[in-house]
């Protein structure tokens, strides 16, 4: 258990009244949270954009249980608050809530929206009391790397629980899923069915010997994909972190009710711009995207990559031992090397490499892998460090557990790590080729967390 004591002359009985206050506001806008006389534009923009400076007091709370939601928000909606709403209404008003966020690129291989420390201040606006980043390459890894790195944040933080969204909805059918998946009996078959038809891909094939010896399921449900694989995650780390399954509300594509998908939500934003997004997040959520696209950082443009990619592509044409080092599809690697000399953009690169055998996603992946020089052995590293990106009161409070050194609040932090700094040097790539997807300057080197005070 974390313990309690008292930093800057603020007592234990203060703090817990000061969080609990604070906690009876969510989920709301950070407008009260502003200096007088500035409105949320300009205020996150001064907390987002300022130089990284000073250091954190962190508070322990006795007792305080520490739930870790494992996520993207890209961008943080609606359904993302109510998620947050469900985890304290199961766990209690005291409980603290940390998102382990995708940083820059996510699991597709593209740019998140806008910056991370935005990203954060909207969820932090939304519920959250402490926003994480996952960083590059596990937030654009495929789903069993996105997941185990996320587990080993949230393990590393002090969680107790792991809270995540599933469409089935059931922690008894999810393991229940989980232990099929993982039989010998499915795994032979689906090995069968991949040798007799080529033209299948390895999750194609794991699926149709899934419904062969099960019956029909829904495999392809995202939340319950990433479900299984936070299981399979949980079952191999050495803390306990209990699971907490919150059903899903809504449809991924609109026109059934509940919840926009934050994939919806994009496509809104290309046709309609930031009107878009109005009354489907939390005013505060709202502000801090309005905040990013004032400075040109929302939204992110894949695009402004081609030049880049299609070079790189063009520099791995017969390089046999370098394109062997890189991560990915390597049948998503082969059909982007042969469609790269004749393409000229992006959308015409990946449209003329798809196939039945490789999904979108494979092909991005295996393209932003290409740029950065991104190996296997990079992603299948644990994970050396994470960075708080926001936090509110509590959030800041909840930091005191977490492992030492762990968790990096300004970028000098880095070299104390146990690689030296590697891994954070690597993500460091990764955020200018990032910061190259906007019409406005970025530098998450000269960028500060986001803490709202209450």
């Amino acid at each position: 258990m974390r313990g309690s004591h008292s930093q800057n002359g603020v007592s234990a009985a203060q703090n817990e009244a000061a969080q609990t206050d604070a906690c009876a506001s969510y989920p709301s806008s950070v407008t009260g949270c502003f200096p007088s006389g500035k409105t949320p534009r300009d205020a996150l923009r001064l907390v987002q954009l300022s130089p990284q400076g000073g250091s954190l007091s962190y508070i322990h709370k006795e007792d305080a249980m520490l739930a870790a939601i494992i996520c993207e928000y890209n961008p943080f909606h609606a359904g993302h608050a109510y998620m947050v709403g469900e985890v304290r209404r199961a766990l209690g008003a005291d409980v603290t809530i940390a998102a382990v966020m995708g940083g820059i690129f996510s699991q597709r291989g593209e740019p998140y929206i806008a910056p991370p420390t935005c990203r954060a201040a909207a969820a932090v606006a939304g519920g959250c009391d402490l926003v994480l980043e996952l960083p590059y390459p596990y937030s654009a890894a495929r789903a069993a790397d996105f997941a185990r790195a996320g587990v080993e944040i949230a393990a590393a933080i002090g969680a107790d629980v792991l809270a995540f969204g599933s469409e089935v909805g059931d922690l008894t059918a999810l393991e229940a899923r989980r232990a099929r998946l993982d039989s010998g009996e499915l795994r032979a078959r689906a090995a069968a069915l991949s040798a007799a038809d080529r033209t299948l891909g390895q999750t194609r094939a794991a699926a149709l010997a899934y419904e062969e010896l099960y019956g029909g399921e829904d495999l392809a449900a995202p939340n319950d994909i990433l479900a299984v694989e936070y299981l399979r995650a949980l079952a191999r780390i050495k803390r306990r972190i209990k699971p907490l399954v919150i059903p899903r509300v809504g449809a991924y594509h609109g026109g059934m009710g509940g919840f926009p998908s934050a994939s919806e939500l994009r496509r809104g934003y290309a046709a309609r711009g930031i009107a878009a997004f109005a009354g489907e997040m939390p005013d505060g959520a709202l502000a801090a995207l309005c905040a990013a696209a004032d400075a040109g950082l929302c939204p992110a443009d894949a695009e402004r990559l081609a030049s880049a990619v299609l070079l790189r592509l063009s520099a791995l044409q017969g390089d046999v031992a370098a394109q062997a080092r890189l991560a990915g599809d390597r049948a998503a690697l082969e059909r982007l090397l042969a469609a790269a000399p004749a393409a000229h953009t992006l959308s015409e690169l990946f449209r003329a490499a798809a196939s039945k055998r490789t999904t979108d996603a494979s092909l991005r992946r295996a393209a932003l892998y290409a740029l950065l020089g991104t190996t296997e052995e990079e992603i299948a590293a644990p994970v050396a460090y994470t960075r708080l990106l926001a936090a509110n009161t509590r959030g800041c409070a909840a930091l005191g557990g977490a492992r030492a050194g762990f968790v990096l609040t300004k970028p000098a932090d880095a070299e104390k790590l146990a690689d030296g700094g590697a891994q954070f040097r690597q993500t460091r790539l990764a955020e200018r080729a990032f910061a190259l997807c906007f019409a406005g300057s970025y530098d998450c080197m000269r960028t500060s967390p986001c803490i709202i005070k209450e």
